[in-house]
């Protein structure tokens, strides 16, 4: 884990900070919280959610003999690669598979819970929380050249429809069919994908029908979509056929375009679940990493690093990115933080991050005279 010393960050900042003047200095905080709040009035909401949970797993058992243990273990890793990596066929790689057996190796600590699965009428049964090392497992998925899904990811949001005899065509939620809300929100966290489940207010309502996502009417969605200032949404339809059997379908909606699929399966939760996989995979291929032997480095400034607590935010922030392998401070003068920063995948995935964090607002070239192909400015807006 990347961490650095809270004192060394304080040596490092005050050796550098340029005193302001008193007077400047208030006509600068004065001039800096106007420009925050108007930023604020007009910038869109973040679309992005820290996850914390990737190296954990839960893996239900019959019980707490070691044979038990030792599968759930197995198992509960190969739930830790899929999130983290973002790829449900990680899986399906032999020696992936193989390290497997390695897997006790890798955990830090592990106990029983209870434990009861989505819409189960069963009574609750045994499971096994297991946390694993995030160094052993990063240093697993790099030596396979596996690729990382940053844990700083996009919400997704998702319009579900399902079609039945007594009810017709419902919007799926908290009033109306909550259990398919469940499954969906189960499909989403064993992915460590965030969900952004829709208002359905009126507001929501007067724009978009059950037919209107029924028949992926993309117009009507990507308008109101904008209300939720999300790149990324899906449009689910289900229903129930005579055979017993769930059908349906998805339209997922990325910045790299549309991507129509359908599927077949026994049961809600299954079909749920291969809809919610498909669509993952395809958000997470576009925000993962394979981290490269040889980073490149990428000139940084930040405006409105005017304190301590400011300079340990940012530094603490660039340093918890998996993109970034060192952060490197150059100077800090007049409220500005020159960095350089290691990093190990694309450039425009480390930009497209800190376009996402509503914490900084990247500034444009007018604002930064002689910046350089590999060098950009953004202003810190803080907490």
């Amino acid at each position: 884990m990347k961490r650095r010393n809270l004192a060394v960050r304080e040596c490092v900042y005050l050796s550098l900070a340029v005193t302001i003047g008193p007077m400047k200095q208030t006509r600068q905080l004065i001039l800096s919280f106007f420009l925050v709040a108007l930023n604020l009035m007009f910038s869109p909401m973040a679309s992005a959610v820290q996850m914390t949970e990737l190296y954990q797993a839960q893996v239900p058992v019959a019980d707490q003999g070691e044979a038990e243990r030792a599968r759930a273990i197995r198992s509960g890793l190969g739930q830790v690669l899929v999130k983290v990596t973002g790829n449900s066929q990680v899986l399906t790689n032999p020696e992936i598979v193989q390290s497997l057996s390695r897997a006790e190796s890798l955990i830090t600590e592990y106990g029983y819970v209870s434990y009861n699965p989505a819409n189960s009428q069963d009574q609750p049964g045994l499971a096994l929380n297991i946390h694993y090392a995030q160094a052993a497992v990063d240093r697993l998925a790099r030596s396979q050249q596996l690729q990382i899904w940053p844990s700083d990811r996009p919400e997704l949001l998702v319009w579900m429809v399902v079609d039945t005899l007594e009810q017709g065509r419902q919007f799926i939620s908290v009033d109306e069919q909550p259990e398919l809300l469940s499954l969906l929100g189960s499909a989403m966290k064993v992915r460590a994908a965030p969900l952004m489940v829709p208002l359905l207010d009126l507001a929501d309502r007067s724009q978009l029908t059950e037919e209107d996502v029924w028949n992926f009417s993309a117009g009507q969605l990507a308008d109101v979509a904008q209300r939720y200032k999300t790149d990324n949404w899906m449009a689910v339809r289900l229903y129930q056929s005579s055979n017993g059997q769930w059908r349906g379908a998805r339209l997922l909606k990325t910045p790299d375009g549309e991507d129509l699929s359908s599927g077949v399966a026994d049961s809600a939760a299954q079909l749920i679940n291969q809809l919610v996989d498909e669509a993952v995979d395809r958000i997470a291929g576009r925000y993962a990493f394979i981290p490269q032997t040889n980073a490149q480095q990428l000139t940084l400034n930040v405006d409105q690093v005017t304190n301590f607590q400011s300079f340990s935010d940012v530094t603490g922030y660039l340093e918890s990115l998996e993109l970034v392998s060192k952060v490197i401070v150059d100077s800090v003068e007049g409220g500005r933080l020159g960095l350089r920063l290691d990093v190990e995948g694309d450039f425009s995935l480390l930009l497209d991050t800190l376009r996402r964090d509503s914490r900084l607002v990247e500034q444009t070239t007018a604002d930064f005279p002689g910046a350089g192909p590999n060098e950009y400015l953004f202003r810190w807006h803080g907490r």
